[in-house]
């Protein structure tokens, strides 16, 4: 039986803080395999314009052959609907019956899963994996931790990982502005961006 992490998101662009998380997780959870699962179209960020789809494939793509603990999955991308954690992680499921596999999100994501689409069902039926993201009381987040794992019996590990104040908007700024993104992105994401003078 392995232990499979799943951490999705736009990816636009995949940068360090996704990296940190992913690393984080594979240490502290014990993961055998992470997936990075970019979203094709995410109930979060309808109508936001987004940089071509096979560039963020192939910036991703770019970066788990240089990084083998890391894989991609093409599960929601390569559909045309909205991409539901709950509908996404019963797949995955179906894929690995005999894995234990984990959902990765933020602190600021975990707190809202309730409201989600069928998010009952899935505090129900999925692991978490939590990482420390910015603007959430420690306080907060530990009572909603325990209120998931009292009334849905949610399996819950919530990570040490360092706070890293990285985001898409701020490199998609800087690289508006002809600044450097070296300190943001892994390598072969800015070698990727510069090739092919994304974000411009």
């Amino acid at each position: 039986m392995k232990k499979i992490g799943i951490l999705g998101g736009t990816f636009d662009p995949f940068h360090l803080g996704h990296m940190s998380i992913g690393e984080r997780s594979i240490q502290e959870a014990g993961l055998d395999e992470l997936i990075l699962l970019p979203a094709n179209v995410s109930p979060f960020k309808i109508n936001r314009e987004m940089v071509e789809e096979i560039h963020r494939i192939n910036m991703l793509e770019a970066f788990v052959k240089n990084h083998p603990e890391f894989s991609l999955s093409r599960i929601e991308i390569d559909t045309d609907n909205v991409s539901y954690t709950y509908d996404t992680m019963e797949t995955f499921r179906k894929l690995y019956p005999k894995d234990k596999i984990y959902f990765i999100c933020g602190s600021d994501s975990l707190i809202t899963v309730e409201n989600w689409y069928k998010g009952k069902q899935l505090l129900e039926s999925t692991r978490f994996i939590v990482a420390n993201r910015p603007g959430i009381k420690d306080d907060v987040l530990h009572d909603k931790i325990r209120h998931y794992e009292d009334t849905y019996g949610t399996e819950i590990l919530l990570l040490t990982n360092p706070v890293l104040e990285v985001s898409s908007t701020e490199i998609k700024e800087k690289l508006k502005l002809g600044m450097s993104i070296h300190n943001l992105v892994p390598m072969e994401i800015e070698k990727y961006i510069d090739e092919y003078a994304l974000y411009r």
